[in-house]
């Protein structure tokens, strides 16, 4: 008698299935509020007087401001000074009637104006014989791309000043142009000096809390 074993084997294949699992992250950051200002056409901040007369050849400083903030968020300032007998720096702009000057001052030590030259001329009623190396000259500003820019009277940036607002620009140039006739009785050629005049025009950027 024989017997057989029948082996049967069974492959059970088990399916098993498996879900994808996702995760996911938003990455944040911040760029704050920056700005970049240059000096641009430098070549036209350099120019000539007729000693005959005072009358200038109109040099201009000129400015580039580039930001990608508000107004809000700074305070933009164009200042002017000059060196006097004391080698100190003073303010450079003066305001008669509705006309914004800028003084420039013999740029010699041994020619520097003295103090009181200087508020002879910013008193509004200049006397050649009592501002001896400084001369006023009117301004006129050009903007481009850039919303207004006002003078006005700012303590702690030295008194008179010129305020920028850029607007919703964010890239544009300011011009600062001499007129070519010295204010009245601000030059004479018996008691101005010889030599080099000048002031020093600055724009910056001010950072508000």
């Amino acid at each position: 008698m024989r017997i057989r074993f029948l082996l049967i084997i069974i492959l059970l294949w088990i399916n098993v299935c498996y879900s994808a699992t996702t995760f996911q992250q938003t990455l944040t950051t911040t760029v704050p509020a920056a700005v970049n200002i240059t000096a641009v056409n430098t070549a036209l901040a350099t120019g000539t007087i007729n000693a005959a007369g005072g009358n200038s050849s109109s040099p201009a400083a000129s400015f580039r401001l580039q930001t990608n903030g508000a107004d809000s968020n700074y305070t933009y300032v164009v200042q002017a000074k000059l060196l006097t007998t004391t080698n100190t720096q003073t303010n450079a702009y003066a305001q008669i009637g509705a006309q914004g000057y800028i003084l420039l001052g013999n740029n010699s030590p041994s020619n520097y104006p003295t103090a009181a030259a200087i508020n002879n001329i910013t008193g509004g009623n200049p006397t050649a014989t009592n501002n001896a190396n400084v001369i006023a000259y009117p301004i006129t500003n050009a903007l481009n791309n850039l919303s207004s820019i006002t003078l006005t009277n700012l303590p702690a940036y030295g008194g008179l000043c010129y305020k920028v607002t850029t607007g919703n620009s964010k890239d544009g140039t300011l011009t600062q142009t001499l007129g070519s006739t010295p204010l009245l009785n601000t030059y004479s050629i018996t008691n101005d000096r010889a030599g080099v005049y000048q002031a020093i025009v600055t724009l910056s950027a001010n950072r508000n809390p």
